[in-house]
C-alpha cells in the first residue's frame, strides 16, 4: 500500500514536471519569436527588479542621433556624453532612477518610455508577409510580397541631437530577412530614390547608429522630388521638435493598402512603388522641467500624423497632417498601442497644429 502511495506521488511530481516543461517550452518559443511578447516579458522583468532594488532601469539598447547642422562641431558637451553612453548600451538620463514608470496611471501620468514607439501589426500574430527586424536603434516590420517594409520606428531624445557621423551611403541588402530583402541594383535607373523610412540624420550620434539605416528593408521607392523635397523637410522638423519637446516617437512607412499587383514594380525582386507615405508623431509634454528630466513619464502627450503621395508635394508639410486615426484607418496598422486605451483614443482621434507650430 505504501508502495503503491509513492509511486502515485512520484507519477504526480513527474506529470506537474512534465507541465512545467511544456509551459516553459511555450514562453521561450513565443520570447524568441514574436517581438511583442518578448518587450512585454522583458519590461515586466525590469519592473519586478525595480520593485526589489528600488530602482528603475531604462530600455536596453535603444539610441537615435540627428544631425542638426553640417557644420556641428563634436566636443565634450552633455549631450555628447549622453549619446556616447546610449551607443555603448549605457544608460542616459540618471533622473529616470525616481520614477516607478510601470504605473504612470497611478500617479496621473502618461506612459512615455522608449519602447513607445513600437506599432501592433499582424506580424504579432505571426502572420505571413510581416516580419518584425530589431535593429540596435530602431524596428522594422518588412513586407516580403512589397519587398519594404510597412513601418519604420524609433524614439528620439533631445541628448541624441548631435552629429559625430557623417553620412555613409554604404547601401547594402539586409542579412537578417529570412525572405531576403530589396538590393541597391533593383533601385539602379529605376528613376527612383532609395528613401529612408527612418532618416539617417536622426542616427548621427555614432557611425555604427547611421550606418544601419542603410539596410535595403529600410528604403522604399520614392520619388526625387519627393525624396528631396517635403520629405526631407519633415525629417528635419522632428529633430526640431525633438529639441522642443525633449523627446519624440516616430513611424514612418509606406501606405500599402492595395494587393502587390496593383502597383508599379521595380527591380528583379519586383520592389513595389508606393503611392502614398505616411508618417505619425508622439511627443510628451511636460509640466515641468524637472518632469522633463525624467522622460518615462509625463503630464499630457500630443500626436500628429501626415500623409503624403509619392510626387512633388506643393505647400507646407502642414497642408498633409491628419489625425493618427486617419493614418491607422489608412495603414491599417495600431500606432502607440501600448498607451492606456482611453489615453490612446483622446490622443489619435484629433491633433492639434498650434502645439507643432
Amino acid at each position: 500500500m505504501a508502495n503503491r502511495k509513492s509511486n502515485k506521488t512520484k507519477s504526480s511530481k513527474s506529470f506537474l514536471l512534465l507541465l512545467a516543461a511544456l509551459f516553459i517550452g511555450i514562453c521561450l518559443y513565443f520570447y524568441f519569436t514574436d517581438s511583442a511578447f518578448k518587450a512585454e516579458v522583458n519590461q515586466g522583468v525590469k519592473t519586478f527588479v525595480a520593485q526589489i532594488t528600488g530602482e528603475t532601469t531604462s530600455v536596453a539598447e535603444r539610441a537615435a542621433g540627428t544631425e542638426i547642422d553640417a557644420d556641428t562641431e563634436n566636443g565634450g558637451t552633455e549631450e555628447n556624453t549622453k549619446a556616447a553612453e546610449k551607443a555603448s548600451g549605457k544608460t542616459g538620463a540618471a533622473g529616470k532612477a525616481g520614477k516607478n514608470t510601470d504605473t504612470p496611471a497611478a500617479e496621473g501620468l502618461v506612459y512615455t518610455e522608449e519602447d513607445l514607439f513600437f506599432p501592433l501589426c499582424p506580424a504579432s500574430k505571426h502572420t505571413p508577409d510581416h516580419e518584425i527586424r530589431n535593429y540596435k536603434y530602431y524596428s522594422i516590420c518588412y513586407r516580403e510580397n512589397y519587398e519594404q517594409a510597412e513601418w519604420s520606428a524609433y524614439c528620439l531624445d533631445e541628448e541624441e541631437l548631435v552629429k559625430n557621423a557623417s553620412r555613409s551611403d554604404d547601401f547594402r541588402e539586409d542579412p537578417e530577412i529570412s525572405t531576403g530583402s530589396a538590393t541597391p541594383a533593383d533601385y539602379k535607373k529605376s528613376g527612383y530614390d532609395r528613401g529612408h523610412l527612418s532618416p539617417a540624420a536622426d542616427f548621427a550620434f555614432s557611425q555604427e547608429a547611421m550606418s544601419e539605416t542603410f539596410y535595403m528593408s529600410n528604403m522604399s521607392p520614392q520619388a526625387g522630388s519627393f525624396n528631396r523635397g517635403i520629405w526631407k523637410d519633415l525629417e528635419s522638423q522632428v529633430r526640431v521638435w525633438a529639441k522642443k519637446f525633449g523627446r519624440v516617437f516616430v513611424v514612418s512607412g509606406p501606405v500599402l493598402d492595395e494587393k502587390p499587383e496593383n502597383y508599379a514594380t521595380i527591380g528583379t525582386n519586383k520592389v513595389s512603388v508606393p503611392k502614398y507615405y505616411y508618417k505619425v508623431i508622439l511627443a510628451p509634454l511636460y509640466s515641468s522641467e524637472n518632469d522633463r528630466a525624467t522622460k518615462d513619464d509625463a503630464e499630457r502627450i500630443t500626436a500628429i500624423g501626415f500623409i503624403f503621395p509619392n510626387k512633388k508635394c506643393d505647400g507646407s508639410f502642414f497642408d498633409y497632417a491628419c489625425s493618427v486615426d486617419e493614418v491607422e484607418k489608412r495603414t491599417g496598422i495600431d500606432f502607440f498601442e501600448r498607451l492606456e486605451d482611453t489615453v490612446e483614443d483622446e490622443t489619435e482621434k484629433a491633433f492639434d497644429v498650434t502645439l507643432w507650430k
